[in-house]
This record gives C-alpha cells, sequence and structure tokens, in this order.
C-alpha cells in the first residue's frame, strides 16, 4: 500500500481526530479502513505512524450525509531535523492557478520560504488575505512528496525589503542579460559553500534599473536563467530545480 500522509496542527501520541477535509480524503477518496497505517505531520518536521480506527458510519438526516469523522491512534512523535540546505525564493506574484502551481511546485523541490514582493513592474499584487489559501496548497503539495517541513510563506513590500532579511545568505538575482554568468555555472562554483541562498526573480516585465542598482549594492550576483523570456512561475522553477540538484554535482 502507498504510505498516506495527514497534515494535523496539534500532532500528539494518543487518540486525535482529523480534521474535516482530511478525514472526507482518508475515507470517501483514498477509501481507507480500520487499521490502516498512515503518517501524520505537522508542517514543523514533526512526524508520527498512525492506525485508522474505525470511523463513525455516515448517517443521513433528511437526506442529507454527516460529515465523516475519523479517529487516529498515533505513535511516538520524533522530529525530523530541517534541512541542511537551504533556498528562500523572492518572487513577484502571478494570477490565480499560476500562483497556486508555483507554491506546489517549489514545495516539492525543497525550497525553504517563498517571498511574495511588490516589483516595480509588478501587474498582480497579492495580500495577507492571501496567504491562507497558499499555505494550504503548500501543506498538499508536502502530504503529496511527503515534506515534514512546509515551506514559510511571506510578503513584502519590495525585493530589497526581502533581501535586507537574509542575513548571512548568499544572494542572487535572476536577470536576462549577456555576459552573465548562467546559474546552474555560477552553482556548481559556489553551491557548495553557499548552504543558504536567496533568489530574486521578478516580473515578466523585468527588474528595474533602480532595483538591480540596489541589490547589487545589497551583494547580489546577477545569473541567467535562459535566453528567452519566461513567465515568472517558469523562472521560480528554474532556479528551484536547478539549486535542487546543485548539491549533487
Amino acid at each position: 500500500m502507498r504510505e498516506t500522509w495527514f497534515h494535523v496542527s496539534d500532532l500528539h501520541a494518543g487518540e486525535l481526530m482529523l480534521d474535516p477535509g482530511q478525514a472526507r480524503h482518508a475515507v470517501r477518496s483514498l477509501r481507507l479502513k480500520a487499521g490502516d497505517p498512515l503518517t501524520l505531520f505537522d508542517g514543523d518536521g514533526r512526524l508520527a505512524a498512525g492506525t485508522l480506527r474505525p470511523p463513525d458510519e455516515d448517517a443521513h438526516s433528511s437526506g442529507r450525509r454527516k460529515p465523516a469523522v475519523v479517529r487516529v491512534q498515533v505513535g511516538d512523535v520524533r522530529q525530523v531535523p530541517a534541512p541542511i540546505r537551504s533556498l528562500s525564493l523572492v518572487v513577484a506574484a502571478c494570477k490565480g492557478s499560476r500562483l497556486d502551481w508555483l507554491v506546489e511546485k517549489i514545495t516539492e523541490l525543497g525550497v525553504t520560504r517563498l517571498i511574495l514582493a511588490d516589483f516595480e513592474h509588478s501587474v498582480v499584487r497579492v495580500g495577507p488575505q492571501h496567504l491562507d489559501r497558499l499555505n494550504r496548497v503548500a501543506l498538499e503539495a508536502c502530504k503529496q512528496c511527503r515534506r515534514p517541513w512546509r515551506p514559510r510563506l511571506a510578503l513584502a513590500p519590495s525585493p530589497l525589503d526581502a533581501a535586507a532579511t537574509r542575513g548571512e545568505a548568499t544572494l542572487f538575482v535572476a536577470h536576462r542579460q549577456d555576459g552573465i554568468p548562467p546559474l546552474g555555472a555560477w552553482l556548481a562554483q559556489h553551491g557548495r559553500t553557499a548552504t543558504d541562498c536567496v533568489a530574486v526573480v521578478g516580473p515578466e516585465g523585468g527588474l528595474s534599473p533602480d532595483e538591480i542598482d540596489a541589490l547589487r549594492h545589497a551583494g547580489g550576483q546577477l545569473v541567467r536563467l535562459g535566453e528567452h523570456v519566461l513567465r515568472v512561475e517558469t523562472a521560480a522553477l528554474a532556479v528551484a530545480a536547478t539549486w535542487a540538484t546543485c548539491a549533487d554535482a
């Protein structure tokens, strides 16, 4: 049987209940039964093995099915160490389903943090009201790819503000310009020492000259992603995928 993961915000040993969405997924989509094993995670590195207990039988009242109630018997909870390498993406937001897709894929690739920043050429702007949905997308992606640590999502008023919080992390900036190193080549040279990285990916209209100057003054290294103009989500995924594989080079 394929290992199945479920998110539980308050993970502890003993008996607990899955929230309604997780419960529906368990018994109606996956058709799990009493005694089936599952893995529980809280998104903050805590994991536990669990066993599905007999669910309350669905009953009908006035022709309506009652919500599934699923109880799980949880064993010992263990803490998974945080990843040694980290990548924070500072990205211009894109529209609707494209942004959901971006969050899903960077979660699968192990990105540590996603900061949605306002750039001078930004077309889409998101606010705190969008973060709840995006966090749900990230947790669903963690379930699918079996990732104990969810990416942290945040907002920033500008890419420079986002970069200013990086501490000692290495900063690089995706920019389409001849004469600057490709990201893959740069990471091949510096990736083993740059274990903490922050990457800036602007909107399709590119970064403004002022933004580029400010980021370079802050210590940013300009890198190329390819020959053509990329959509935001394509560029972000290219950065994440290249970074994810550089440790094996």
